[in-house]
């Protein structure tokens, strides 16, 4: 039986541990947050002690600076529901070795799928669409009463947990110190966390985490890429037509429309009617920062008298501005033609008059966006709303596979620079692209289970 500390208790990480413990082996998970939401936390919005925002970083007014939730149970009861392979385009951006891993023949992805089709049964219910959407396949079920649950590895872990398989211990891990008898960690207070040695190391915190810890881990600064999904919407209200399909849950979409051609996908979910009877329809575009348009953003891990601060420098080319104005006018575009009708901006704003849309603030939120439009009488309108860079929680790409330096991951997932060290999460993609992440996650944690 080998002994593996985990650090971080969010989707890699516990993924990780359950799959490792499936094949005998012993996990602790070290977890910065206390262990206090059972149920999924979209229908939990309490604020709880050692449950909060941390922000552990600075940034420029181009990245958001949303900070990170530093706990086990909404870390972990976060919807990932969503299950999308990369697409190809992004995936040719990664080693060949593990194009193959995840989506070969009896690849990882199909694995999954595989699986996720057995136990959850919005991943391939299909309803009848008037729009020409693809099925969104996402690991939930809903049940009595619009119950709401999605796939987390969370719930798994109880019978390994009660016979000593698992282990989560509560702590906040500065740096890892190799010895000739193995692991130890340190925590914040510089005091070692555990008395016996581990026999390897998985660093699987959020992608800007990892870097802090093998950062402070080496005691020298580091250099690395960093990027995040540009997020932005419009809600619909129009008079006109049948509605799309039968609304079920606010949290699973109709259906979602591909644009290659602007690396995005437009995701598509229509609501209940509101109170005058009126059509409600989100529409909600995830679009990649193409690395072939622009480069990523930098962050930087400066290390100085045994401590590291974080800073990222945002990058925005000319061409990945334009890619995304070009997206914030499509979305009204596919709107209008598939509601056959000609949509206007409820809000004539100077954004909406220019059609540059990149940076704007009018109508930033999807609740005032959505309360706009209940407020006013006028029927095929629509209100935007954005989720900043940086904000949507998938950073991406800041210790990647086949990368170089001292925060790179070997195809086994191992750091270059601290042998016997690997690192999980989508910091470990070399490109992010336009897919929800959960599934390729899921693939590298069990893949790297499987490894050791």
């Amino acid at each position: 039986m080998s002994t593996f500390c985990v650090v971080g208790g969010g989707l890699a990480g516990l993924e990780f541990a359950l799959h490792s413990a499936v094949k005998g082996n012993k996990i602790v998970v070290y977890e910065a947050g206390p262990d206090l939401r059972k149920g999924h936390v979209h229908f939990d919005t309490r604020v709880l002690a050692g449950d909060e925002k941390k922000v552990h970083w600075t940034a420029d007014a181009h990245w958001a600076i949303g900070g990170i939730s530093e706990r086990l149970g909404g870390r972990s009861l976060c919807y990932h529901g969503v299950m999308l392979p990369l697409e190809p385009q992004a995936l040719e951006s990664w080693p060949e070795v593990w194009q193959k891993r995840l989506n070969g023949a009896g690849g990882l992805y199909r694995q999954l799928q595989q699986e996720f089709n057995e136990k959850y049964p919005e991943m391939t219910r299909q309803q009848t669409v008037s729009m020409p959407l693809k099925h969104a396949p996402q690991a939930a079920v809903v049940g009595e009463n619009a119950a709401f649950s999605s796939y987390s590895p969370l719930y798994q872990l109880e019978p390994f947990v009660r016979d000593g398989v698992i282990n989560i211990e509560r702590a906040t891990i500065a740096r890892v110190d190799k010895k000739p008898d193995g692991f130890y960690l340190i925590d914040e207070q510089g005091q070692t966390v555990n008395e016996v040695p581990f026999d390897r190391c998985i660093l699987s915190a959020s992608a800007l985490v990892n870097n802090k810890i093998i950062t402070q881990s080496l005691g020298r600064s580091t250099t690395a890429r960093v990027t995040d999904h540009y997020c932005l919407g419009i809600a619909v209200k129009t008079k006109g037509g049948d509605r799309i399909a039968d609304y079920r849950h606010e949290m699973l979409w109709h259906g979602f429309s591909e644009h290659h051609d602007l690396n995005a996908n437009i995701f598509v979910v229509e609501r209940p009617n509101l109170e005058r009877g009126e059509r409600l329809i989100l529409l909600m575009a995830v679009m990649e920062q193409n690395p072939e348009q622009s480069e990523f953003s930098e962050l930087h891990c400066r290390y100085s008298e045994g401590k590291t601060t974080l800073e990222i420098q945002s990058n925005h080319a000319a061409a990945a501005v334009e890619n995304y104005n070009q997206l914030a006018r499509r979305i009204v575009d596919f709107a209008s033609d598939q509601l056959n009708t000609k949509l206007v901006p409820l809000f004539d704003t100077l954004t909406e008059q220019s059609g540059a849309f990149f940076g704007a603030t009018e109508g930033t939120e999807l609740d005032q966006a959505l309360d706009a439009l209940n407020q006013t009488e006028k029927a095929d309108v629509y209100t935007r709303f954005v989720f900043p860079y940086g904000a949507y929680e998938h950073e991406s790409c800041t210790h990647p596979i086949g990368g170089s330096g001292d925060i790179a991951l070997t195809e086994s997932l191992e750091l270059t620079s601290m042998p016997g060290v690997y690192a999980i999460g989508p910091g470990a993609f070399p490109r992010l692209g336009i897919a929800n992440p959960a599934l390729t996650i899921c693939s590298l944690s069990r893949w790297l289970a499987s490894h050791l």
